[in-house]
C-alpha cells in the first residue's frame, strides 16, 4: 500500500462535476418554431407534439411540422397539449382557450361553448370521456357539446388535473394545495393539515406502479397511504420548484426544475443533471417518455433535448484540460481507472471524480503509452521517452541508454517466471536480473516496431508488431508460422478469451482468429460484416464479448457465434446510439470489477454500463406522407379527387394512362435513431422483389402500365428491427380507351356481327357444296369396303395355304421319321417338326379371326405347349402348365419369333427337364418393364443344367436358335440354374 500512498500524496485531488451524458438539441434553427416549450406529447402514430409560443408543432424525428393561427388555432401562445380516447388533440392556450385538432381542422371552445377562461394550464380525460381542464378561474369539464364549471370547487386559479383510471380525480390549485374527488367526495391536503412542501401544486403525475406524484413551489411528494409524503432533495438543489415528471422504462423517476436542472431519482439515490452533464440549461419547462424509453426535456428558452444512450457517461472535461487524447488506460490493484494522456499528464477515477498526478515522475510533453502495476507497491509507465519504475521511494528511468531497444516504449508486460518485456519502436526487451536482454528478428531489415505483448494461457508469448504477428520460440524473435500465407500487418492489439481463442487486430487489416479447433487462422474484414477494419484495439471482457475499438466507432462482437460457427454478430456504437468518444486510443480498454467497461479515446474517457444498454425493440411507425405526379408536389383535391384527412393521401386514385409517372414520399417514425432508419419497398403488379435496405425516404415508377397496384413499404430502426407489416396504398392506372374492357367488348360484338352475316352467306353455299360432296363420299366409301373385304378375304387365303402348307411339311416329316432309325436324327426332325408347328399355329390363328395385324400371345404359346406336350407324349397332371402373360398383342413377326423361341425352351424342359416321368412345375411369365421393354421368363422346377452346360450350349442348334432369335428383337437371354432352370429374354417389341 506504500505506492499508492505516494501516489496520493502526488496527487491534487479535486471533485469534478464532469460526467456528460447524451443529449441531443433542436432549436430554432432546426425547424422548432419558438425556443420555449411548454408541453410535450407523443401521439398514437408516434409522433412528438410540442407546446411553444410560436404555435403548436409535430415533430417525427426529423422534421418539424407547425401550426399557427393562419391554419385554424386561436392563438400562437400553447401552453397544454393532450391527446384523448378518440385521438383527437386538445390544445390549451394562455389566452386563446382550448382548441381541439381532429385531424382535419381546428375547433376553438370559449365562452360560447361555456368555457369563460381564457389560461389553459392542464388537460385530462375521465373514466366516461369527459374532457377536464384546470384555469385560471376554475375547474371545468367537457360533456361531449359544451364546457361546465365544476361548482364542488371554490373558483380559483389551478394549475393541474389528474384523473386516474380508478376514477379519482387529483387537482392541484396554485394557493390552496391538492384536492382529492373520489365520487362526491371531496378533500382537500394542503400544507397545514398534512405533509404537503407547499400549497402551491405545479404538477401531478402517475406512474406504471399507481404512485400520484405531486410537484410543489418547494419541491417534490409523493401520496402514501392517502397523505402526501415529501421526497426531499439532496441540499445542493437551492431552487427546487417543480415543473414536470417523467417516468422511463428502467424505472427512475425524472424531476424537472423550474431553475435547477434535472433530477433523475432512481428510488435509493438522486442524479443531478446540469449544464456540466450536457443540459443546454437550468430553466426546466416539461419533460416525457416516449415508447422507446428516451427521455425528452423542454426547456425555457433553450428549445428541446433528448436524453438518450444512458448506458455511456462521457468524462471529456477535466478542469482546465479540454477532451484530452487519452493514449493509457488501466486499473491499479483498487480497481480505480487510470488514464495517461498524449502530454504527459496521468490521472485516476474514483466515484466519478478525477484526481491528477501534480508532480509527475517524467518531464512534461511526452506521450504516456501505458500504465501498469506490476504489485501494490510499484508500478511502470511506458512513454515516448523511456519507461518509468516508480516505487515508494524513488522512480527510476530507462532508455536506449540503459539498455532499452530504443527510448518509445510501447507497452510493459510480465510473463510468468518474473521477466519484463517490452515493446518497443525497435524490437523487444527483456528487463530479468536487473539488465536488458533485446530481440530483434533477423529476417528484418528495419528495426521492428513492436505495439502489443501476451503471454497467453498456455505461456506462448505472442508480439503483435508493424510487420505482423511474432512469436518467440527457441530464445529467438520469428514470424508466427500459423499466419504463412495471410497478408496480415500492423498488429497493434492481441486478446486472448476465456476458451483460449486469439485474436489478433489488425490496423486497416481486421481481426485475425486463431483456434485450435479450426483448421486454419479466420480472417474477418468487411466481407464478413465487420464495419470498420482499422483495428486499434481488442478486450474480451466478463460477458463473453470482445470489444473493438477502431479509428471510427466501437464495436461489440459476441465470441460464442463467432467460436462455434464462425458467425459475426456484433454491435456497432457511435455518435448515433450514445458512444461520442470518437477515435479510440491504441489498448486503452478495461473493465472494472462493476462489469463496467472504460475506453480512452481522443476526446477522454466513457464508461459503457452495460446494465443500461436495452435495444430498442419498437417497430417504426412507417407512414407514406404523399404520393407525386413526376416528382412534383400534387394538388389532388385540385384534380377532383379526395383526400382521406387521416394520412392525406387521395382515396381510391385511379389515374389515367398519360399520368403514370408516380413517387411515393415516405418517412419512419423513430426517435432513439431517426438518422439511421432504412427502409425496403416495393410495388406490388410491377415487381416481387423487396429493394434492397435504403436510407432514401422516396421511391419513384415511371412509364406504369396500365393496372392495379400496390405500394408495400417496410422501415427498420437504429437496433435493426424490421417492421412485420407493411404499410401499404393502393391505385390503379386507367387503360386508353381502345384498351378498356367495354370497348373491347363492343369491338368484339361489332366484329362477330360481320363475321356471322358472312358466315351465313358462306354457309348457304356450302350446303350445295357438302351435298354433292357427301355424294361423292357415299360412293368412293362403299368402293373401297368392298375392296377392302377382298383384301381381308385375300389374306385370310393367303395365311389357310400357309398353314396348309405347313402342315403338309409336317405330314412330309412324320413320314419321314417312320423311316429314321437313328435316334438323333429322329430327335432332330422332331424338334423340326415342332418349329414349323408352332408357325402353322401362328398362320392359322390369322386366318380364323378377325384382325389379321395381331396375334393374342396368351393363346398363341398356349396352343404351342399343347402341341409340344402331345408330341412329347408328356400330360400336364405330370407337368403342370403355368402361363402369366399380360393381355398385350403384337405384330406377326415378333409373335413367330416368340413363338419359335418358346418352342426350343419348352421341349428342352418337356425332354430333360423331368427325367423317368417326374412330375413338376412348367412356367412361363411375361412382365412389361417400360413402354416397349420385357421380360420373358420360362422356368421350371426340374434337375436344372448339367454341368457342362456352357460347352454343350455353344453345340445345341436349339440354343443357338434362340440367342439368334433374340438379337431380331434387340434381346439378351440368360439362364439361371436355381432350384431348376429359368431362361430369362429381355427384349423390345416395335411400339
Amino acid at each position: 500500500m506504500r505506492l499508492l500512498l505516494l501516489l496520493c500524496l502526488l496527487v491534487a485531488g479535486h471533485v469534478s462535476l464532469s460526467q456528460q451524458y447524451n443529449f441531443r438539441n433542436w432549436t430554432l434553427e432546426q425547424g422548432l418554431p419558438q425556443s420555449q416549450v411548454n408541453d410535450i406529447l407523443q401521439d398514437y402514430k408516434g409522433q412528438l407534439w410540442l407546446a411553444t409560443r410560436g404555435g403548436v408543432s409535430c415533430f417525427n424525428g426529423r422534421d418539424f411540422t407547425t401550426y399557427t393561427k393562419d391554419e385554424g388555432l386561436s392563438s400562437n401562445n400553447i401552453s397544454r397539449i393532450f391527446e384523448d380516447s378518440r385521438r383527437h388533440l386538445w390544445i390549451g392556450t394562455t389566452d386563446g382557450g382550448v382548441v381541439r385538432y381532429d385531424g382535419v381542422k381546428f375547433r376553438t371552445y370559449g365562452a360560447e361553448q361555456g368555457l369563460p377562461a381564457k389560461t389553459i394550464n392542464s388537460i385530462a380525460e375521465d373514466r366516461a370521456e369527459n374532457i377536464w381542464v384546470a384555469t385560471e378561474q376554475g375547474i371545468f369539464y367537457y360533456t361531449g357539446k359544451h364546457f361546465r364549471q365544476y361548482t364542488p370547487l371554490p373558483t380559483q386559479p389551478y394549475n393541474t388535473v389528474l384523473h386516474t383510471p380508478e376514477g379519482v380525480l387529483w387537482i392541484g390549485s396554485r394557493t390552496e394545495g391538492l384536492y382529492r374527488i373520489a365520487g362526491q367526495q371531496v378533500e382537500r391536503l394542503s400544507a397545514e393539515n398534512s405533509n404537503l412542501p407547499s400549497n402551491n401544486i405545479t404538477v401531478l403525475s402517475r406512474n406504471r406502479d399507481g404512485t400520484i406524484w405531486v410537484g410543489t413551489e418547494a419541491g417534490p411528494a409523493y401520496i402514501h397511504d392517502s397523505l402526501p409524503a415529501p421526497l426531499p432533495l439532496p441540499e445542493s438543489i437551492m431552487s427546487p420548484a417543480v415543473s414536470s415528471f417523467a417516468h422511463d422504462t428502467y424505472g427512475n423517476l425524472w424531476i424537472g426544475l423550474r431553475q435547477n436542472g434535472v433530477v433523475k431519482y432512481d428510488g435509493k439515490s438522486f442524479t443531478h443533471l446540469t449544464r456540466h452533464n450536457g443540459l443546454r440549461t437550468k430553466r426546466i419547462t416539461t419533460l416525457a417518455t416516449d415508447i422507446e424509453g428516451n427521455v425528452w426535456i423542454g426547456t425555457n428558452g433553450y428549445g428541446l433535448q433528448q436524453y438518450v444512450a444512458p448506458w455511456f457517461v462521457h468524462y471529456f472535461e477535466f478542469g482546465s484540460l479540454s477532451e484530452p487524447r487519452i493514449t493509457a488506460l488501466t486499473q491499479d490493484p483498487r480497481g480505480r481507472v487510470w488514464f495517461g494522456t498524449d502530454e504527459g499528464k496521468a490521472a485516476y477515477m474514483e466515484n466519478g471524480r478525477h484526481h491528477w498526478l501534480s508532480r509527475a515522475a517524467w518531464p512534461q510533453d511526452i506521450t504516456v503509452n501505458d500504465i501498469w502495476f506490476q504489485n501494490e507497491e510499484e508500478m511502470w509507465v511506458s512513454t515516448s521517452n523511456g519507461a518509468w519504475h516508480l516505487k515508494p521511494d524513488t522512480s527510476i528511468h530507462y532508455n536506449k541508454a540503459k539498455g532499452l531497444a530504443a527510448d518509445e516504449v510501447y507497452q510493459c508486460r510480465p510473463d510468468t517466471r518474473g521477466n519484463l518485456w517490452f515493446a518497443t519502436a525497435s524490437g523487444v526487451s527483456c528487463y530479468s536480473k536487473g539488465r536488458f536482454v533485446n530481440y530483434h528478428p533477423s529476417d528484418a531489415t528495419l528495426p521492428l516496431r513492436i505495439y502489443h505483448i501476451l503471454q497467453d494461457s498456455k505461456n506462448r508469448l505472442w508480439f503483435g508488431t508493424v510487420s505482423g504477428v511474432y512469436k518467440l520460440q527457441n530464445n529467438k524473435l520469428m514470424k508466427a508460422p500459423e499466419f504463412e500465407g495471410f497478408q496480415f500487418e500492423e498488429v497493434t492489439s492481441i486478446a486472448e478469451d476465456q476458451h483460449g481463442v486469439l485474436y489478433f487486430g489488425g490496423f486497416n487489416y481486421g481481426i485475425m482468429v486463431l483456434s485450435e479447433k479450426w483448421a486454419e487462422p479466420k480472417l474477418i474484414t468487411s466481407a464478413e460484416g465487420l464495419t470498420s477494419e482499422s483495428i486499434k484495439g481488442l478486450f474480451v471482457d466478463s460477458k463473453d464479448n470482445l470489444w473493438v475499438g477502431t479509428s471510427r466507432n466501437m464495436l461489440k462482437i459476441e465470441l460464442p457465434p463467432l467460436r462455434q460457427t464462425g458467425s459475426l454478430q456484433l454491435r456497432s456504437y457511435a455518435s448515433h446510439n450514445g458512444f461520442k468518444g470518437n477515435e479510440i486510443g491504441y489498448n486503452a480498454i478495461t473493465q472494472t470489477e462493476d462489469g463496467n467497461v472504460w475506453f480512452g479515446t481522443t476526446k477522454g474517457i466513457t464508461n459503457y454500463l452495460p446494465d443500461l444498454d436495452q435495444r430498442n425493440k419498437v417497430y417504426p411507425a412507417t407512414m407514406i406522407k404523399d404520393v407525386m405526379l413526376y416528382q412534383k408536389p400534387t394538388d389532388w383535391r385540385a384534380l377532383g379527387y379526395t383526400v382521406d384527412s387521416l394520412t392525406k393521401l387521395p382515396v381510391n386514385l385511379r389515374l389515367p394512362h398519360t399520368q403514370n409517372h408516380l413517387t411515393f414520399d415516405f418517412f419512419g417514425i423513430c426517435m432513439s435513431g431517426p438518422e439511421q432508419v432504412k427502409y425496403r419497398y416495393r410495388l406490388r403488379g410491377y415487381e416481387e422483389q423487396w429493394s434492397p435496405a435504403t436510407n432514401r425516404s422516396f421511391a419513384s415508377y415511371p412509364n406504369l402500365t396500365p393496372g392495379t397496384y400496390t405500394f408495400e413499404l417496410l422501415a427498420q430502426n437504429n437496433d435493426g428491427y424490421w417492421t412485420p407489416r407493411p404499410a401499404t396504398y393502393t391505385f390503379a392506372i386507367v387503360p386508353p380507351i381502345w384498351r378498356r374492357e367495354w370497348f373491347v367488348g363492343v369491338l368484339l360484338l361489332v366484329v362477330a356481327g360481320a363475321v356471322l352475316s358472312i358466315v351465313r352467306i358462306r354457309e348457304r353455299s356450302l350446303v350445295k357444296m357438302n351435298t354433292l360432296l357427301e355424294m361423292k363420299v357415299n360412293n368412293r366409301t362403299r368402293l373401297l369396303e368392298r375392296k377392302n373385304r377382298e383384301k381381308e378375304t385375300l389374306l385370310q387365303e393367303i395365311h389357310h395355304r400357309v398353314k396348309n402348307n405347313l402342315q403338309i411339311v409336317i405330314s412330309l416329316l412324320n413320314l419321314q421319321a417312320r423311316h429314321v432309325q437313328d435316334p438323333a436324327a429322329l430327335e432332330v426332325m422332331q424338334a423340326i417338326r415342332s418349329r414349323v408347328r408352332s408357325m402353322a399355329l401362328l398362320h392359322e390363328r390369322l386366318y380364323l379371326h378377325d384382325d389379321l395385324a395381331h396375334i393374342d400371345l396368351e393363346s398363341y404359346f398356349r396352343e404351342i405347349c399343347d402341341s409340344l406336350y402331345a408330341s412329347y407324349g408328356v400330360s400336364q397332371d405330370d407337368v403342370r402348365l403355368e402361363l402369366q402373360l399380360p393381355p398385350i398383342q403384337v405384330d406377326i413377326d415378333s409373335a413367330i419369333t416368340l413363338g419359335l423361341i418358346v418352342n426350343e425352351l419348352v421341349s428342352n424342359t418337356l425332354k430333360y427337364a423331368f427325367p423317368q416321368e417326374q412330375q413338376g412345375l412348367l412356367r412361363i411369365i411375361l412382365e412389361q418393364q417400360d413402354n416397349s421393354f420385357y421380360t420373358l421368363t420360362v422356368s421350371d422346377n426340374g434337375v436344372g443344367l448339367p454341368a457342362n452346360f456352357e460347352n454343350k450350349s455353344k453345340h445345341s442348334f436349339g440354343l443357338q436358335l434362340v440367342k439368334s432369335l433374340s438379337r431380331k428383337l434387340n434381346g439378351h437371354i440368360d439362364f439361371e440354374n436355381i432350384n431348376g432352370t429359368k431362361a430369362i429374354f429381355h427384349f423390345v417389341l416395335p411400339s
